[in-house]
């Protein structure tokens, strides 16, 4: 990883026309020729488990026509999944 000399950015990796790969500033553009091309743009994202999405299946009943005992089961097979995840 490296900055940019003039501004102090983070600089990428980028191919040009010719083929050859220079750093250049994500902020002024100031490029810098590299010597080795073992530079490469890579992406990690990480998702919490909120994020993910929960389907329970079921009856095709309104949400008004289900039981409180029904409520609890579909409380607590929520809770297990998401403290399956930790």
């Amino acid at each position: 990883m490296e900055f940019c000399e003039k501004c102090g950015a983070l600089m990428l990796p980028k191919k040009k026309e010719d083929g050859e790969t220079v750093l250049r500033c994500r902020e002024c553009g100031h490029e810098k020729d590299v010597e080795k091309s073992e530079y490469k743009v890579e992406y990690r994202i990480k998702h919490s488990p909120r994020e993910k999405i929960v389907v329970i299946e079921g009856d095709s009943k309104k949400k008004g026509e289900m039981s409180e005992d029904e409520r609890r089961e579909r409380r607590k097979q929520i809770l297990e999944f998401y403290e399956s995840d930790d």
